[in-house]
């Protein structure tokens, strides 16, 4: 049987690293969604939503709103 599992993670990322970070913005490239990009997993993982962790309780709103969809249809 195959199941989705959600995972949250809070990554710390240092903006100035040009090699995990180049553009400096931690929402578009950080450790985590560089392996996704690179295509890393075998099996599909998507990110859902990134945000900075004062954008928390927005964030948890669009996880919700994004995980409906998925699931729902």
């Amino acid at each position: 049987m195959i199941k989705k599992v959600l995972v949250t993670l809070l990554v710390t990322v240092d903006t100035e690293d040009e090699e995990i970070c180049p553009t400096g913005d931690p929402l578009i490239e950080n450790v985590v969604l560089n392996v996704l990009d690179d295509g890393f997993f075998t099996d599909p993982v998507e990110d859902i939503c990134t945000s900075h962790i004062s954008d928390y309780v927005e964030h948890s709103k669009r996880t919700e709103k994004r995980i409906e969809n998925l699931y729902y249809g």
